[in-house]
Protein backbone atom coordinates (compact mmCIF):
# COMPACT_ATOMS: atom_id res chain seq x y z
CA UNK A 1 0.00 0.00 0.00
CA UNK A 2 2.81 2.70 0.97
CA UNK A 3 4.35 1.95 -2.85
CA UNK A 4 1.24 2.78 -4.51
CA UNK A 5 0.65 5.56 -2.05
CA UNK A 6 4.37 6.86 -3.10
CA UNK A 7 3.15 6.13 -7.04
CA UNK A 8 0.49 8.00 -6.89
CA UNK A 9 1.98 11.06 -5.09
CA UNK A 10 5.07 11.69 -7.81
CA UNK A 11 1.61 11.24 -10.46
CA UNK A 12 0.15 14.09 -8.98
CA UNK A 13 3.25 16.10 -8.31
CA UNK A 14 4.07 15.24 -12.42
CA UNK A 15 0.50 16.53 -13.17
CA UNK A 16 1.26 19.71 -11.99
CA UNK A 17 4.65 20.46 -12.52
CA UNK A 18 4.03 22.94 -15.09
CA UNK A 19 4.64 26.93 -15.14
CA UNK A 20 1.88 28.92 -13.45
CA UNK A 21 1.11 32.11 -15.59
CA UNK A 22 0.97 35.64 -13.36
CA UNK A 23 0.36 38.78 -15.69
CA UNK A 24 -1.89 39.26 -17.23
CA UNK A 25 -3.72 37.67 -14.30
CA UNK A 26 -6.82 35.69 -15.86
CA UNK A 27 -9.72 37.79 -17.62
CA UNK A 28 -7.61 41.20 -17.48
CA UNK A 29 -7.84 43.81 -20.09
CA UNK A 30 -4.50 45.55 -21.66
CA UNK A 31 -3.24 47.44 -24.30
CA UNK A 32 0.06 46.09 -24.67
CA UNK A 33 0.53 42.90 -22.31
CA UNK A 34 3.68 41.88 -20.84
CA UNK A 35 3.66 38.13 -19.56
CA UNK A 36 4.81 36.58 -16.92
CA UNK A 37 5.07 33.33 -14.84
CA UNK A 38 6.63 31.25 -12.68
CA UNK A 39 8.31 27.86 -13.03
CA UNK A 40 8.95 24.83 -10.52
CA UNK A 41 12.15 23.98 -9.19
CA UNK A 42 14.43 22.77 -12.37
CA UNK A 43 12.66 23.40 -14.95
CA UNK A 44 13.41 25.79 -17.99
CA UNK A 45 10.30 27.45 -20.11
CA UNK A 46 11.02 26.52 -23.61
CA UNK A 47 8.04 28.75 -25.29
CA UNK A 48 4.77 31.30 -24.94
CA UNK A 49 1.69 30.51 -27.26
CA UNK A 50 -1.39 32.99 -27.77
CA UNK A 51 -4.53 31.77 -29.38
CA UNK A 52 -7.97 32.85 -29.84
CA UNK A 53 -9.18 29.88 -28.37
CA UNK A 54 -8.62 28.01 -25.20
CA UNK A 55 -8.87 24.75 -27.31
CA UNK A 56 -5.82 22.27 -26.38
CA UNK A 57 -4.70 19.14 -27.63
CA UNK A 58 -3.75 16.28 -25.59
CA UNK A 59 -0.93 17.58 -24.57
CA UNK A 60 -2.05 20.68 -23.38
CA UNK A 61 -1.16 22.72 -26.49
CA UNK A 62 -3.35 25.22 -28.53
CA UNK A 63 -4.51 24.01 -31.47
CA UNK A 64 -1.94 24.74 -34.32
CA UNK A 65 -5.04 26.75 -36.21
CA UNK A 66 -5.88 29.27 -33.29
CA UNK A 67 -2.03 30.12 -32.46
CA UNK A 68 -2.01 34.01 -33.05
CA UNK A 69 1.49 34.43 -31.69
CA UNK A 70 4.42 32.02 -30.19
CA UNK A 71 7.71 32.32 -29.34
CA UNK A 72 10.76 30.28 -28.36
CA UNK A 73 12.85 30.80 -25.27
CA UNK A 74 16.69 29.61 -24.34
CA UNK A 75 17.61 31.75 -21.57
CA UNK A 76 15.34 31.04 -18.19
CA UNK A 77 13.22 33.84 -19.22
CA UNK A 78 10.05 34.47 -17.20
CA UNK A 79 8.88 37.19 -18.62
CA UNK A 80 8.26 38.41 -21.91
CA UNK A 81 5.74 40.82 -24.31
CA UNK A 82 5.31 40.90 -28.21
CA UNK A 83 7.20 43.45 -30.38
CA UNK A 84 4.24 44.12 -32.48
CA UNK A 85 0.70 44.47 -31.23
CA UNK A 86 -2.26 42.39 -31.20
CA UNK A 87 -5.40 43.14 -32.59
CA UNK A 88 -8.52 44.04 -30.32
CA UNK A 89 -10.02 40.62 -29.06
CA UNK A 90 -10.17 37.81 -26.57
CA UNK A 91 -6.41 35.66 -26.21
CA UNK A 92 -5.64 32.84 -24.01
CA UNK A 93 -1.79 31.88 -23.32
CA UNK A 94 -0.01 29.36 -22.07
CA UNK A 95 3.92 28.68 -21.00
CA UNK A 96 5.58 25.10 -22.04
CA UNK A 97 8.21 24.13 -19.73
CA UNK A 98 10.74 20.89 -19.54
CA UNK A 99 12.46 19.05 -17.00
CA UNK A 100 16.23 19.81 -16.97
CA UNK A 101 17.23 16.68 -16.12
CA UNK A 102 14.59 14.44 -18.30
CA UNK A 103 13.38 16.86 -20.77
CA UNK A 104 9.70 16.03 -19.64
CA UNK A 105 7.87 18.39 -21.15
CA UNK A 106 5.30 20.39 -19.45
CA UNK A 107 2.13 23.19 -20.50
CA UNK A 108 0.60 25.56 -18.15
CA UNK A 109 -3.46 25.71 -17.97
CA UNK A 110 -4.31 28.36 -20.29
CA UNK A 111 -4.95 32.29 -19.10
CA UNK A 112 -6.81 34.08 -20.74
CA UNK A 113 -7.03 38.42 -21.22
CA UNK A 114 -8.17 40.77 -23.26
CA UNK A 115 -7.04 43.80 -25.37
CA UNK A 116 -9.11 46.60 -25.52
CA UNK A 117 -10.29 48.58 -29.13
CA UNK A 118 -7.79 51.83 -29.71
CA UNK A 119 -9.17 53.61 -33.03
CA UNK A 120 -7.97 57.02 -33.78
CA UNK A 121 -9.26 59.06 -37.17
CA UNK A 122 -7.04 61.19 -38.42
CA UNK A 123 -7.87 64.71 -40.31
CA UNK A 124 -8.85 64.71 -43.46
CA UNK A 125 -6.98 65.67 -46.44
CA UNK A 126 -7.96 67.43 -49.11
CA UNK A 127 -5.60 68.47 -52.14
CA UNK A 128 -7.16 70.42 -55.07
CA UNK A 129 -6.24 70.80 -58.87
CA UNK A 130 -7.39 73.63 -60.39
CA UNK A 131 -6.46 73.40 -63.73
CA UNK A 132 -7.14 70.01 -63.80
CA UNK A 133 -10.68 70.15 -61.80
CA UNK A 134 -10.12 67.60 -59.31
CA UNK A 135 -10.48 67.22 -55.34
CA UNK A 136 -8.59 64.51 -54.20
CA UNK A 137 -9.70 63.36 -50.74
CA UNK A 138 -7.82 61.10 -48.23
CA UNK A 139 -9.05 59.40 -45.11
CA UNK A 140 -6.50 58.28 -42.82
CA UNK A 141 -6.74 55.83 -39.55
CA UNK A 142 -4.41 54.02 -36.56
CA UNK A 143 -5.91 51.55 -34.48
CA UNK A 144 -5.65 47.65 -33.26
CA UNK A 145 -9.52 46.90 -35.24
CA UNK A 146 -9.47 43.95 -37.91
CA UNK A 147 -11.62 46.16 -40.45
CA UNK A 148 -12.78 49.69 -40.77
CA UNK A 149 -16.02 50.73 -42.45
CA UNK A 150 -15.60 54.19 -44.57
CA UNK A 151 -18.02 56.64 -46.04
CA UNK A 152 -17.53 59.60 -48.16
CA UNK A 153 -19.47 62.20 -49.55
CA UNK A 154 -19.61 65.46 -51.17
CA UNK A 155 -22.30 67.52 -51.04
CA UNK A 156 -24.02 70.67 -53.02
CA UNK A 157 -27.26 72.63 -51.89
CA UNK A 158 -27.70 70.24 -49.43
CA UNK A 159 -27.74 67.08 -51.94
CA UNK A 160 -25.04 64.53 -52.15
CA UNK A 161 -23.68 64.14 -56.05
CA UNK A 162 -21.00 61.68 -54.98
CA UNK A 163 -20.51 59.19 -52.37
CA UNK A 164 -17.92 56.58 -51.82
CA UNK A 165 -18.61 53.73 -48.78
CA UNK A 166 -16.15 50.42 -48.07
CA UNK A 167 -14.74 48.11 -45.84
CA UNK A 168 -10.81 47.97 -45.36
CA UNK A 169 -8.73 45.24 -44.01
CA UNK A 170 -6.63 47.30 -41.44
CA UNK A 171 -2.72 46.19 -40.63
CA UNK A 172 -2.64 46.81 -36.63
CA UNK A 173 0.66 48.32 -35.87
CA UNK A 174 0.55 50.05 -39.14
CA UNK A 175 -1.33 53.75 -40.43
CA UNK A 176 -4.08 52.83 -42.62
CA UNK A 177 -5.47 54.81 -45.91
CA UNK A 178 -8.09 55.60 -48.72
CA UNK A 179 -7.97 57.89 -51.48
CA UNK A 180 -10.13 58.97 -54.07
CA UNK A 181 -10.46 61.67 -56.75
CA UNK A 182 -13.70 63.80 -57.40
CA UNK A 183 -13.75 65.47 -60.86
CA UNK A 184 -16.23 68.13 -61.01
CA UNK A 185 -18.86 67.66 -64.00
CA UNK A 186 -19.86 70.52 -66.27
CA UNK A 187 -22.78 70.98 -63.99
CA UNK A 188 -20.46 72.41 -61.35
CA UNK A 189 -19.38 75.75 -61.76
CA UNK A 190 -15.65 76.13 -60.57
CA UNK A 191 -16.00 77.87 -57.05
CA UNK A 192 -18.88 76.73 -55.94
CA UNK A 193 -19.44 75.95 -52.16
CA UNK A 194 -19.21 72.20 -51.63
CA UNK A 195 -19.66 70.04 -48.24
CA UNK A 196 -17.55 67.28 -47.67
CA UNK A 197 -18.54 64.79 -45.22
CA UNK A 198 -16.44 61.94 -44.09
CA UNK A 199 -17.36 58.76 -41.56
CA UNK A 200 -15.59 55.99 -39.96
CA UNK A 201 -16.75 53.04 -37.70
CA UNK A 202 -15.60 49.37 -36.29
CA UNK A 203 -17.54 46.84 -37.55
CA UNK A 204 -19.64 45.41 -34.43
CA UNK A 205 -18.73 48.31 -32.19
CA UNK A 206 -19.74 51.84 -31.39
CA UNK A 207 -15.98 52.87 -32.25
CA UNK A 208 -16.28 55.51 -34.95
CA UNK A 209 -15.71 59.34 -35.75
CA UNK A 210 -16.35 61.79 -38.57
CA UNK A 211 -17.82 65.09 -39.50
CA UNK A 212 -17.86 67.62 -41.78
CA UNK A 213 -16.41 70.60 -43.50
CA UNK A 214 -16.55 73.32 -46.52
CA UNK A 215 -14.64 73.36 -49.57
CA UNK A 216 -14.78 74.85 -53.01
CA UNK A 217 -15.08 73.10 -56.55
CA UNK A 218 -11.88 73.01 -58.36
Amino acid sequence: MAALVGIAGLVAAGAHAAATPVTPPPGASVEAPVFSWTLPANEQAVALSIADKPDTTATGMFLAQNVVRAHSFTNDETTWSPSAPLYAGHYWWLVSSRDRTTAEPYSSAPSDFRVGLSFELDQLPVHRSLSHHWLRISLRWKGNMRTVRFKLSILRRGKIIWARTGLRRNLVGSPGSVSFTWRRPQGVKQGSVLTLREGMSVPGTSAGGGGFFTVRAP
